[in-house]
């Protein structure tokens, strides 16, 4: 089923029957980088970061959603992993488990980043389907936000190789 988009962008064009349009998006972007940068509590009332994605900056541009972020962030990878060496420390230094490696536990904090953001914006997609176009335009890891098709015709057009699509798809048929 396909919804009919609404989108601005310019201030003032909006028409009567989207009044608060921009506010809207501005909205948007907010629970989008909030969603991002999620943490969770457990039954212990400690936190854990669902992600090592650092948001930088949010907010509604030329009527597009704009959420600058970095994924797999290198502090926050750094302060997971120094967590993470201290739980092996605890548990398996003594007992011959082999010592995991940073490259390996960076590339599992992109991997599992990667499938998170495309949770987040796909939420924000299925909450405000009517301003897709404006989520989608301008989000800074687009090819996360890709069907099957599109990115096939991404690695047909040269835009990405196809070593690298590999991961896209894994993510996209996981998180439909």
């Amino acid at each position: 089923m396909t919804v009919s988009q609404v989108f601005y962008s310019r201030w003032g064009t909006e028409t009567s029957s989207h009044p608060g349009y921009f506010d809207d998006i501005d909205r948007i972007a907010q629970w989008i980088a909030w969603g991002l940068e999620a943490q969770m509590t457990g039954f212990s009332l400690s936190t854990y970061q669902m992600s090592t994605i650092a948001v930088h900056q949010h907010k509604e541009k030329f009527g597009t959603v704009r959420v600058y972020c970095t994924l797999a962030s290198r502090s926050k990878v750094d302060r997971q992993w120094r967590a993470h060496l201290a739980s092996w420390r605890k548990k398996g230094e003594g007992e011959g488990v082999p010592r995991p490696s940073k490259k390996k536990f960076a590339e599992d904090c992109l991997s599992r980043d990667m499938r998170w953001y495309r949770s987040v914006y796909k939420s924000a997609i299925a909450s405000w389907p009517h301003y897709e176009a404006a989520i989608r335009k301008c989000a800074d890891s687009d090819l996360l936000l890709m069907d099957e098709a599109d990115l096939e015709r991404a690695v047909l057009s040269g835009q990405i190789t196809k070593a690298q699509s590999d991961a896209y798809f894994a993510i996209i048929r996981e998180i439909p």
